[in-house]
């Protein structure tokens, strides 16, 4: 009974399952291959590169830009696995029935693509809960700037931890909600195919049982509601009231400032709406992708109870998975989408992204200098060195030695001094 009933909901869903089935349609299998490339490099790799920029020292002091390097993370690690299974769907024509059922039926396709769907959902949250009180806060702003230096330098470190603790909360408590997918889920049969007995892996629920008839009632009926719930309309309701106050409080001017701290304040407000702008154009992005997949999730979902009652065509069957697998490439658009908001809203994000692609293009030239010019570079003070030597000696009744000594002990001091300042201000 809720075999079938699976195993229909699951076909929408699958990429693999969709291209190897019946509702085949050209037009959607073109843009699924153009997709899983794009995954790749938009959603893996240019995810991976916010994910090294926002963990940077320097921006990883700010909470919002700790909880978007998370989020960035698991983006990357979704858009993997989304781009793994739409390749070996389209490109070489497999399915779940030919491969693993731990790996890639239950780890793969269920537990990781729910758990990492849920971290990223609440990492969104926590950090639209911080920006809100961030921007609502009544404490005196100016009293964070007056602190000496141990502060600032302890103080990100307390804060950038008491965002790992959060993200480390949601890890256990998303994996324990999830690992029935890696106990429970999916089964093995055997058929026969060309007169042989071959294992084929089954991604649903066998009836067979009555504790896989019982899991399956769970997985129909009480895990959808759990579901819209909480990973459904309470992020959407928040997102959505995080953004309201945002916009309310940024739209309001600073009225306490003093003239002798007026442009401290001022660029402290540019720096609290350039995140605040990030955070807007985030959820507006987030809520514009996954809306109309989740509303029609909900259609999906009271269409469970009628799908055995009544006797529906394949072609309506068609259509539903058509529909479903359209809102699910565009919700995917979205893990595409987080880097180029970073770079275009933030401006502390493109001065560090362009300060690494710097460091990196100088480490990549200095590698490929040829060592004997390292030489050249380590010989060329030697040899000047016994020059001024030899010199010395022939002009020794011209310089006294107490001079020369005092004169290279002089020059050590004054570049300690330089340095000392690029230390102090590179902290």
């Amino acid at each position: 009974m809720y075999s079938n009933v699976t195993t229909h909901i699951q076909s929408s869903i699958n990429p693999m399952d969709f291209t190897g089935s019946d509702c085949e349609f050209d037009i959607l299998v073109f843009i699924m291959k153009i997709q899983s490339i794009c995954l790749i490099t938009f959603g893996f790799i240019a995810n991976l590169f916010s994910f090294i920029v926002l963990i940077q020292p320097r921006l990883r002091r700010r909470p919002t830009f700790s909880y978007l390097a998370f989020l960035s993370l698991s983006n990357a690690l979704l858009s993997l696995i989304h781009a793994f299974f739409t390749i070996i769907g389209v490109y070489f024509g497999l399915t779940l029935e030919n491969l693993s059922l731990f790996i890639f039926c239950r780890l793969l396709n269920r537990f990781l693509i729910d758990f990492l769907t849920h971290f990223s959902l609440y990492t969104l949250t926590a950090v639209d809960i911080e920006r809100v009180h961030s921007v609502t806060s009544k404490i005196n702003q100016q009293q964070q700037y007056n602190s000496n230096h141990y502060t600032i330098k302890y103080g990100c470190a307390k804060a950038f931890l008491r965002v790992c603790i959060i993200e480390l909360s949601f890890v256990c408590v998303f994996f324990c909600l999830d690992l029935h997918w890696l106990t429970s889920y999916g089964y093995t049969t055997t058929k026969f195919y060309n007169d042989e007995l071959i294992h084929v892996t089954m991604c649903t629920v066998s009836d067979t049982y009555d504790y896989s008839l019982s899991y399956g009632i769970y997985l129909t009926r009480i895990l959808p509601i759990v579901e819209l719930i909480i990973f459904g309309i309470v992020p959407f309701l928040i997102s959505l009231f995080a953004t309201i106050i945002i916009l309310r409080h940024i739209s309001i001017k600073d009225s306490f400032l003093n003239p002798a701290n007026k442009h401290l304040k001022q660029s402290r407000r540019r720096m609290e709406l350039h995140l605040s702008i990030l955070l807007i154009s985030l959820n507006c992005v987030f809520l514009l992708f996954t809306t109309p997949h989740n509303i029609y999730n909900i259609y999906v979902g009271h269409l469970r109870n009628q799908l055995n009652n009544i006797s529906t065509s394949e072609g309506e069957f068609c259509s539903l998975a058509y529909t479903q697998k359209s809102l699910d490439l565009l919700q995917q658009c979205y893990f595409m989408s987080t880097f180029f908001l970073y770079i275009l809203t933030n401006k502390r994000f493109r001065e560090e992204f362009y300060r690494l692609f710097k460091c990196s293009l100088f480490i990549c030239r200095r590698n490929t200098n040829h060592p004997m010019s390292q030489m050249e570079i380590v010989n060329r003070p030697q040899t000047k060195k016994n020059i001024n030597h030899s010199k010395s000696i022939n002009h020794n009744n011209l310089l006294a030695p107490s001079r020369d000594i005092f004169g290279s002990r002089t020059s050590l001091s004054d570049g300690s001094q330089d340095d000392e300042p690029a230390l102090s201000l590179h902290d």
